[in-house]
């Protein structure tokens, strides 16, 4: 989570917005005991406007829900900030993440005076490597976004990559698992869970179009690709890692029919092949595309850093 300020106690309303370069997704939730209570799921394009003006327009439609201060969680898709993994600086543990600005400045395509880091660590390793994986955003980005929610609300709890955003819907895989998300001509997430933690995390650009295939470029093996992505995700975690055999791959993905999808990736891989599940608490407004799923997790996380505040 990339650290803008501390939250406040306030508001027991948390309003996450999910950006993408194609649209800004708001969930609206309040915080009701073990999950959190969905009030509101919606989208507005983007089109050719400014992010702020887009969330603008979101906070002046649910405007009823911005009284007291409620918090906010950013979520920002794979295009819209940079994961990278270096070795763990030779640093104390709280200052990190102040010092990836420095140790990032080879590594990314920002001046280290617009990099905003966090970091977090993956459970396997390696042999040998002592790893973290930063995650960088743009504070030229990030400045008029962040004022256009301050204008709501001071009580901003964080900032998260999708790639963690999405991580928290899986808390439940125990057995290893490849989960593949993509949405909106956004990079594709390729992450491997065991335990219900993410043991691996690879974003991929070259399958950014995945979710706007038709069923005749399917079957003309435009689906080829991911299985190959999904091959070396799992090669990686079994041969390089050394850990158990992937008993599954679960799909997150817009692309249509789920049962096309199905059949070429079970014949190409030999592994069962299922879709993704949404949480319980999610059903009655899920958009069913999972195009709202980095919102959602978004707001699991804004749900529990509410909670401990409380």
């Amino acid at each position: 989570m990339l650290k803008w300020l501390w939250a406040k106690k306030t508001s027991d309303i948390v309003l996450t917005f999910a950006l993408s370069n194609e649209s800004v997704g708001v969930v609206i939730t309040q915080n009701n005991r073990d999950t959190p209570e969905l009030i509101v799921s919606d989208s507005s394009g983007k089109d050719d406007r400014q992010f702020a003006d887009v969330i603008n327009e979101l906070l002046t439609k649910y405007s009823r829900y911005s009284r007291g201060d409620p918090g906010i969680i950013l979520v920002l898709a794979p295009s819209l900030y940079q994961s990278v993994a270096l070795e763990r600086p030779k640093l104390p543990d709280e200052e990190i993440a102040a010092g990836l600005r420095y140790s990032l400045r080879d590594l990314v395509s920002l001046p280290p005076a617009n990099i905003i880091a966090d970091y977090y660590e993956l459970p396997v390793q390696l042999p040998g490597q002592n790893k973290i994986n930063a995650v960088v955003a743009d504070r030229k980005l990030l400045t008029p976004i962040i004022e256009a929610l301050q204008s709501t609300s001071d009580n901003i709890l964080a900032v998260i990559a999708e790639e963690q955003a999405v991580a928290r819907l899986f808390e439940d895989q125990l057995s290893p698992a490849v989960v593949v998300y993509q949405s909106q001509q956004e990079p594709a997430l390729l992450q491997v869970y065991r335990d219900g933690k993410l043991q691996v995390n690879r974003s991929v650009a070259a399958l950014e179009k995945l979710s706007a295939l038709s069923s005749e470029e399917m079957n003309m093996g435009a689906l080829q690709p991911l299985s190959v992505e999904i091959q070396r995700s799992i090669d990686y975690f079994e041969r390089q890692l050394r850990q158990r055999p992937v008993k599954e791959v679960v799909l997150a993905l817009s692309t249509q029919p789920k049962k096309l999808v199905t059949d070429q990736l079970t014949e190409d891989l030999g592994v069962d092949i299922r879709w993704a599940k949404y949480p319980d608490w999610t059903h009655e407004l899920a958009t069913g595309d999972y195009i709202d799923f980095p919102a959602f997790g978004g707001a699991l996380i804004g749900h529990e850093l509410k909670a401990g505040d409380q």
